[in-house]
C-alpha cells in the first residue's frame, strides 16, 4: 500500500535540489602548487567559484526600490555587509530581512512590502563584495576529484585562503527507484501508523510518507553510487555521503510526523498478586 505519489516524491526532489547540492564558502588555503582537496569530489562542471574579500573600503550605490529586484554593479555579496539608508548622511537606516532582503550571490536588493521603504523610494546602498578569481588564469579545478591549484602567475598570493563555492553532481533519479522508495516505505508507514489512517489516511500521514520514501531512495542512491564501476572512488564516496545525510535528515522529518498517528500503546495489564 502507498501513501504518497511519484509527483509528490519528486515535488521534494525539485525543491531540495536532490540532483546536485550547492555547496558555500569552503576554505581553502593554497600554498604553492600542491592541490588542495575540498570535503567533496565529483563537482558539477562549471560550479567552482573562487572569491575572497579583497577591498575593504564599502561600495555606495543609488537605487530605485519598487516591486521587483534592484541589481548592483557587483555580484557575491559579503553576507551582512549590505546597509540601506535613505540618504548618505546614514541618519534614518533600514533593517535586512525586515525592510528588504538581499541575494547575495546574485548582487541583488529587493525591498519588503510591509517594510518601511516606499514603493519607488531612491535609497543608498553600501556593501562590501568578494573579489573572483578566473580559472585557468589563477587556478585549475579537477572536478572529478574535487581539488584546487593556484597557478604561480596568477593572482592568487602563495598561502593565500580563499572561499569556494561549488555544486555536488548527485546524478538523476529515474522513475523506477522512485516507485520502489515508495513502495518500501508504505510497508513502512503501515507499521506504525494506526489501522484507522491506512484506508483514509490524514494530511500529516502523507507527508510523513512522502518524507520516508525520499529518506529510502536517498538510501537506495547511496547504495548505488558506491556501487558504480563508472565512478571515481573519491566522487562515489562524496556522493554516497551527502545521499545519507538527507536520508537522515528526512527520516527524522518522517518519523515526526507519522509518530503522531500511531496506534496507541496497549496498557500493560496489572500483575497479579498471589
Amino acid at each position: 500500500m502507498s501513501f504518497t505519489s511519484r509527483d509528490l516524491v519528486r515535488a521534494h526532489l525539485t525543491f531540495a535540489s536532490l540532483g546536485e547540492v550547492p555547496i558555500r564558502a569552503v576554505p581553502v588555503v593554497l600554498s604553492g602548487d600542491i592541490p588542495a582537496a575540498f570535503p567533496h569530489a565529483g563537482l558539477a562542471t562549471g560550479s567552482v567559484i573562487v572569491k575572497a574579500p579583497r577591498d575593504f573600503a564599502p561600495t555606495l550605490e543609488w537605487r530605485t526600490l519598487d516591486a521587483g529586484w534592484a541589481i548592483l554593479s557587483h555580484a557575491q555579496l559579503i553576507p551582512g555587509t549590505v546597509l540601506i539608508a535613505a540618504d548618505s548622511s546614514l541618519g534614518r537606516w533600514f533593517s535586512e530581512n525586515v525592510d528588504y532582503i538581499v541575494d547575495a550571490p546574485g548582487g541583488r536588493i529587493r525591498r519588503l512590502v510591509n517594510g518601511a521603504i516606499a514603493a519607488g523610494q531612491t535609497v543608498a546602498v553600501w556593501y562590501l563584495h568578494y573579489h573572483l578569481y578566473s580559472e585557468g588564469e589563477d587556478y585549475t579545478v579537477d572536478t572529478a576529484r574535487g581539488e584546487l591549484t593556484r597557478r604561480a602567475d596568477g593572482a592568487i598570493a602563495d598561502g593565500q585562503e580563499v572561499l569556494v563555492d561549488y555544486t555536488v553532481a548527485l546524478g538523476a533519479v529515474s522513475d523506477t527507484i522512485i516507485d520502489q522508495a515508495i513502495a518500501e516505505s508504505g510497508e513502512l508507514a503501515l507499521q506504525i501508523v494506526a489501522p484507522v489512517y491506512h484506508d483514509a489516511p490524514a494530511p500529516g500521514v502523507v507527508v510523513g510518507a512522502t518524507h520516508l520514501a525520499v529518506a529510502q531512495l536517498a538510501r537506495m542512491r547511496a547504495a548505488a553510487v558506491l556501487a558504480d564501476a563508472s565512478t571515481g572512488a573519491p566522487a562515489a564516496r562524496a556522493a554516497a555521503q551527502l545521499w545519507l545525510e538527507i536520508a537522515a535528515q528526512y527520516d527524522r522529518s518522517a518519523r515526526t510526523f507519522l509518530s503522531r498517528y500511531a496506534a496507541p500503546v496497549a496498557a500493560r495489564a496489572p500483575l497479579q498478586r498471589g
